[in-house]
């Protein structure tokens, strides 16, 4: 990138080239960068970038202001984006349509952008969502937990999020999964690059069935310090934040105390009183970060009170294939009183029963399908914004 790029033009109001400006910014600098979230805020992105590459003026107020610009300089930003595109992945910038408005709490350590990978929409399965983290190296006890309850919240359409590390973080995206649920994961590195390499094949299923996230760009490589500072998306994407075991000294517990910060419930079940793993959940219950899970139904409490409430530009979100398969073999509900049987649905779309009453009911939270009478489903979402005549 040169000083004379169009995202580095101090009188350009086009918004296409702001965004691309603020995506260059969250591709040149690290997660969580001190003092850049401010200087865009108060001059915007197209200034910052300038500074930054100029060295000077605004953008001093940076402590790394000279290392970004570096970066910056050896940016190939074209070429990043159509990377993006050639893998199927979005880039999400604040005020886009699928940016999740949870991660706005963060304020000025709010992620510049996002990179997504997968069909689900962050923003709007954020809405109902609990955060399932936890030890690497957990016990059988701890990964019966995650994976029970990951299993039974995702079969009650609330969406969970992890970080797609081994033991806990890993049982709560399988629970999910195997639920048919949505769940979400966020990584430390790039979303095209796999850590841990042991976990392809389950974030290859959540790219399929859920979504993975990450604020650092394509083919970056993970680094110790971005775990930390990971953390924070994971307490702010999610309504509520359960930790189901972790040490004393414990990343898990750092998601717990930023999800703390920003008054949302943190939630911790406890277990044997020997057990190191269990240390640091005692250590946020007896302190009062962490009210004790007792049961799920404790989990479930938490969010309760929360509605999935879509608005108008939410039923034109793109679906995945498979919930399509689905939503195109009911009746409008103008055209039919009854509906279509959950059996009906299956044989007309080839869907499996079971699989097809996963969609339909994600597809009623977001108001595009409703029930008859109980039991027959009605195609209901805006009929023009889905194309059928």
């Amino acid at each position: 990138m040169k000083a004379t790029s169009p995202e580095a033009d101090l009188d350009c109001d086009d918004g296409e080239v702001q965004r691309r400006a603020r995506i260059a910014l969250a591709a040149a600098c690290e997660p969580g960068e001190a003092g850049l979230g401010d200087v865009i805020a108060l001059h915007g992105p197209n200034a910052t970038v300038a500074s930054l590459l100029a060295g000077q003026g605004v953008a001093m107020r940076v402590p790394r202001a000279q290392a970004i610009g570096r970066r910056l300089a050896d940016l190939d930003l074209d070429g990043l984006i159509d990377r993006g595109r050639e893998l199927g992945c979005r880039v999400l910038v604040p005020g886009d349509l699928h940016w999740p408005t949870r991660l706005d709490d963060l304020g000025a350590h709010r992620p510049l952008a996002l990179w997504s990978w997968g069909d689900a929409n962050p923003r709007l399965h954020s809405v109902r969502s609990v955060a399932i983290v936890g030890a690497r190296a957990c016990t059988r006890y701890g990964d019966w937990v995650a994976r029970d309850w990951a299993a039974q919240l995702a079969s009650e359409n609330i969406a969970v999020v992890s970080g797609g590390a081994y033991g806990i973080d890993a049982a709560a995206h399988r629970g999910a999964l195997a639920a048919d649920g949505v769940t979400m994961c966020i990584l430390a590195g790039g979303v095209d690059v796999a850590y841990p390499r042991g976990h392809e094949a389950l974030f290859a299923e959540i790219v399929e069935r859920g979504v993975i996230l990450s604020e650092a760009p394509l083919g970056e490589t993970v680094r110790r310090r971005r775990f930390l500072t990971r953390n924070r998306l994971i307490a702010a994407l999610a309504s509520a934040t359960c930790v189901v075991e972790a040490a004393h000294r414990s990343g898990s517990v750092s998601t717990a105390s930023h999800a703390a910060e920003m008054n949302r419930p943190v939630l911790a079940v406890p277990g044997p009183i020997t057990s190191e793993t269990s240390r640091g959940t005692h250590r946020l219950i007896h302190s009062g970060v962490a009210a004790l899970a007792a049961d799920i139904d404790d989990l479930r409490a938490s969010i309760e009170s929360l509605a999935l409430t879509p608005t108008s530009s939410d039923l034109t979100d793109r679906v995945s294939a498979a919930m399509r398969e689905v939503l195109d073999v009911l009746p409008s509900h103008r055209r039919s009183s009854s509906g279509l049987s959950l059996t009906e649905v299956a044989v007309r779309s080839g869907v499996e029963a079971s699989i097809a009453r996963g969609h339909l009911q994600r597809a009623e939270q977001m108001g595009m399908v409703e029930r008859r009478d109980g039991s027959g489903w009605v195609f209901c979402a805006s009929e023009a914004s889905d194309g059928r005549a």
